[in-house]
C-alpha cells in the first residue's frame, strides 16, 4: 500500500510539476500599461509612410497562374486531411501591378487559406537582394479547401499536412516570371472605387445581435485599350464546402472570379476581407450550387454598386510595412488560463506580423496578419472616417503572417473557437489593432 501511495504521490507532483511549466493564467493587464503597447505608441510616433508622387498616368497590368498541384498534396481547412481526392475548380494566384511613373506596386492574391509565410519571406529577400523597392501587398481568398504544406512548424505540420518544399520552390519561382509579366504588359489605367450594400447575406456568428461589415469593396481598372480588371473583398467566411471533403475548392470567390470575367473583365481578384467572425447566410442546397449561388449574388452586388471619382492622372501612392510590437502569447484552452509563451513559440515560432498599408490617392488598403473581424470596422466607425476624409479604407486578412482571431474584445472568454483556441494574442487586442490601424490612417 506504501508503494501505491508513493507512486501516486510521485505521479501527482509529476502532473503539477508539468501543469506549471506549460500553464499559466491569462494576463488581463489593461492595455495601455503593457510593455509591448507602449513600444507601439513610441514607433507609431516616428512612423514615416514612403510618399511617391504620381509623375504620369497610371500603368496597371495583370497576371495569373495556376498553383493547382498535379500530385498528392495534403489540404488546409477545418481538419488535418493528408491529400486531396479530385479537383471541383482548379486554384489560382493573381497579381496585380500598378505604377504611377516613380513608384510600382504589386497586390497579389491565392486561392489558398491565408498567405503562406514561408512564401512571403522568400519574395521579400528576393526583391530586396535585387535592390527593388517595388511594394509588395499579399493577401489570400481564405478558402476552406485549397492545398496545404506550406507552412514547416511543428503546428503547420500537424494542422496542415506535410511540408512541401517542391511546390513551395515552384510557386515562389511563378509569382517572381509573373509579377514581370504584370508589370512588362502594364498599360496606362485609370480606377476607380466601387462598393455595395450586402449586409443581408452576412452575420456575426459569435452573436447575431452584434454588428458586422457587409460592404462588397473593389476597385475597379479601365486601361486605354479598353480592357478592364476588377478586384474585390468581402466578409463572409467562404467555408461552404463540406467539412471532411476532399476536393479541392475555391468556394465561392472562384466563381465570383467567373463571373467577373463573363461581365468581360480580362482579369479579377478576389481578397479576403474582414471574415474573422463572418459567415455567410441565406443560402441553402448543395455545397457546390450554394457557392454558385452566393458568387452569383454577388456578382449582381456589383452590377449595381456606386462607384467614385475616376482617377487617372498624378495619382499619389504611399506605402508602409508597419511591424506589430506583440507581448507573450496568449493561446488559452479554458477560461482564465494559457499556455505559457515558451510552449507556443515551440510550437509555432512566436507571435509576429505587420499591417500592410498601400494608398492610391484617397484609396486605403490595410493588410492585417490575421482573421480580422468586421465588427471592430463598425466599433472604429471607419465608415464615418472615410466620409469625414474623402477617403476610401479596404481592409483585407491573412497578409503573409498569422496571429489567429482578432475580435472585439467583449467576446473574449467565450467558448466559441474563434475566442477560445485561436485567439493567440489577449483579451485586449480587438481595442490594440484599431487603434494601430487609427494611426496608422492619420499618417
Amino acid at each position: 500500500m506504501k508503494n501505491v501511495l508513493k507512486f501516486c504521490g510521485y505521479a501527482f507532483a509529476g502532473v503539477a510539476l508539468l501543469a506549471i511549466t506549460l500553464v499559466a493564467p491569462i494576463d488581463d493587464m489593461p492595455l495601455h500599461e503593457q510593455p509591448f503597447y507602449q513600444r507601439m505608441v513610441a514607433q507609431m510616433d516616428t512612423l514615416q509612410l514612403t510618399r511617391h508622387v504620381g509623375v504620369s498616368k497610371l500603368k496597371v497590368g495583370w497576371s495569373e497562374f495556376n498553383i493547382t498541384p498535379s500530385y498528392p498534396m495534403p489540404m488546409a481547412g477545418y481538419t488535418p486531411k493528408d491529400q486531396f481526392e479530385d479537383v471541383h475548380d482548379s486554384l489560382f494566384c493573381r497579381i496585380l501591378s500598378i505604377d504611377n511613373g516613380s513608384s510600382r506596386a504589386y497586390i497579389i492574391s491565392m486561392d489558398l487559406m491565408l498567405f503562406p509565410p514561408t512564401i512571403k519571406n522568400r519574395l521579400q529577400a528576393i526583391l530586396k537582394k535585387s535592390g527593388s523597392n517595388d511594394f509588395l501587398y499579399f493577401t489570400a481568398t481564405h478558402t476552406h479547401s485549397s492545398v496545404g504544406g506550406w507552412d514547416d512548424s511543428i503546428v503547420g505540420r500537424f494542422t496542415i499536412g506535410k511540408f512541401q518544399p517542391a511546390w513551395v520552390d515552384t510557386t515562389v519561382d511563378q509569382i517572381i516570371h509573373h509579377m514581370q509579366v504584370a508589370a512588362t504588359t502594364a498599360k496606362h489605367s485609370g480606377l476607380s472605387y466601387w462598393e455595395s450594400d450586402a449586409h443581408e447575406l452576412v452575420e456575426n456568428r459569435l452573436d447575431r445581435a452584434s454588428p458586422s461589415d457587409g460592404l462588397l469593396r473593389g476597385l475597379e481598372f479601365v486601361r486605354d485599350d479598353s480592357s478592364k480588371a476588377v478586384i474585390a473583398a468581402f466578409s463572409g467566411h467562404p467555408t461552404n464546402i463540406e467539412l471532411l471533403g476532399r476536393t479541392l475548392s475555391g468556394d465561392y470567390p472562384a466563381t465570383l472570379v467567373k463571373e467577373f470575367k463573363k461581365r468581360g473583365y480580362g482579369f479579377g481578384m478576389f481578397m479576403a476581407g474582414m471574415v474573422g467572425s463572418h459567415r455567410i447566410k441565406g443560402f441553402e442546397g448543395e455545397q457546390y450550387s450554394k457557392i454558385e449561388s452566393i458568387g452569383k449574388t454577388l456578382a449582381a452586388k456589383f452590377d449595381s454598386a456606386q462607384r467614385d471619382v475616376f482617377l487617372s492622372e498624378n495619382v499619389e501612392v504611399a506605402s508602409a510595412h508597419v511591424p506589430i510590437p506583440f507581448g507573450p502569447s496568449q493561446l488559452h484552452f479554458e477560461k482564465g488560463w494559457k499556455a505559457r509563451d515558451w510552449a507556443f513559440r515551440s510550437l509555432i515560432g512566436g507571435l509576429q506580423g505587420e499591417l500592410s498599408y498601400l494608398s492610391l490617392g484617397n484609396i486605403i488598403f490595410i493588410g492585417t496578419p490575421c482573421d480580422f473581424s468586421g465588427e471592430l470596422w463598425v466599433e472604429a466607425e471607419w465608415q464615418k472616417w472615410c466620409r469625414d476624409h474623402h477617403k476610401h479604407i479596404i481592409i483585407t486578412s491573412f497578409n503573409g503572417n498569422y496571429t489567429g482571431y482578432i475580435t472585439a474584445d467583449h467576446h473574449y472568454g467565450k467558448k466559441e473557437e474563434e475566442v477560445l483556441a485561436l485567439n493567440w494574442v489577449g483579451p485586449y487586442f480587438g481595442a490594440y489593432f484599431k487603434e494601430m490601424i487609427s494611426r496608422t490612417l492619420g499618417k
